[in-house]
């Protein structure tokens, strides 16, 4: 009988160059009751905007480096255990991996006018496709539990959705379709 082995999750730790650690959400994380459920400890500091980065679709949400762009998120102060059940669940290093963003506040906290957060960003950038009708109103919720603005969201969705259907429609020969010559 053949042995199986699970590849070793790499170590890492949580980022130590951070006193607090501060989480930017942009996907299911903002909705609040989702993220009490997972992060009970977490602390909801707000709306922020990130610069640079534009929101994406492939299936779950992602952000992409996108210069002169803007997206609102979520600022969380999260623990090392809520880091831990973010990690399980965004499926960390293997789905998505970590990086650190800086983000300008609109409101100081402790007098800063910036912090470093950590984010997830996918670890393969696959095509874009919509999201399931579950996870959109899970993100229609916590958008609308913090005060996000929904048309970004919404208009991400709605792109994702119109370019699929043009690449359907312009591969598909249809029998109406009098340049289509081949044989039914």
């Amino acid at each position: 009988m053949a042995k199986f082995y699970r590849k070793k999750r790499p170590k890492y730790k949580l980022r130590s160059n951070l006193k607090t650690p501060y989480y930017f959400a942009y996907g299911m994380n903002t909705n609040l009751q989702e993220m009490a459920g997972r992060c009970p400890k977490a602390v909801n500091l707000g709306r922020v905007t990130l610069q640079d980065y534009e929101l994406k679709f492939r299936g779950p949400a992602d952000i992409d480096y996108a210069p002169g762009m803007e997206m609102q998120g979520v600022l969380w102060r999260i623990t090392a255990q809520c880091e831990a059940a973010l990690d399980r669940l965004e499926g960390f290093p293997y789905m998505y991996t970590k990086i650190n963003i800086k983000i300008d506040l609109e409101r100081p906290i402790n007098n800063m006018t910036h912090v470093w957060a950590m984010a997830y960003i996918m670890t393969g950038k696959s095509r874009e496709y919509p999201p399931g009708i579950h996870y959109e109103r899970c993100l229609l919720d916590g958008y609308a539990d913090n005060g996000l603005d929904i048309k970004p969201l919404t208009e991400a969705i709605e792109r994702v959705i119109l370019n699929d259907n043009k690449k359907y429609q312009s591969n598909s020969k249809s029998y109406f379709d009098k340049s289509y010559t081949g044989n039914y």
